[in-house]
């Protein structure tokens, strides 16, 4: 988990029989203040398959903006990893971040698609 885990938030699923796949949408702030990438317009989806619980949509903006100027996550491969591994942790079960990310002073963009797992749970003490 990230040191911005502790940002998201999960809500109840108020029907958790019902088959229902859920994308979030999020337009990235500029996260690198040196280089003012990514640019407007990028984005990062999160995809899953809604159980118990959903990631809460505030917390989840409050979350992505914990990372503008961090000074561990720093490249857009690790940001995309660590938000599908934080989000799948919470949720614990799979999710999926795919960003769609252009950039300054480059003359291409960037699709980056990682698949978070929860951890596994330690063995139980005898």
């Amino acid at each position: 988990m990230s040191d911005r885990a502790h940002l998201l938030r999960a809500i109840a699923n108020a029907r958790p029989d019902m088959e229902t796949d859920v994308e979030h949408v999020l337009h990235l702030p500029e996260l690198c203040p040196m280089t003012k990438n990514p640019k407007p317009g990028s984005t990062l989806t999160l995809r899953y398959r809604a159980q118990a619980q959903l990631l809460e949509l505030f917390s989840l903006d409050a979350y992505i903006d914990g990372f503008v100027g961090h000074p561990v996550v720093r490249d857009m491969e690790f940001f995309v990893q660590t938000v599908a591994e934080d989000a799948a942790h919470l949720l614990g079960h799979e999710v999926e971040a795919v960003a769609d990310v252009q950039f300054n002073r480059l003359r291409q963009g960037q699709r980056i698609r990682a698949v978070g797992r929860p951890a596994p749970l330690p063995p139980a003490q005898p």
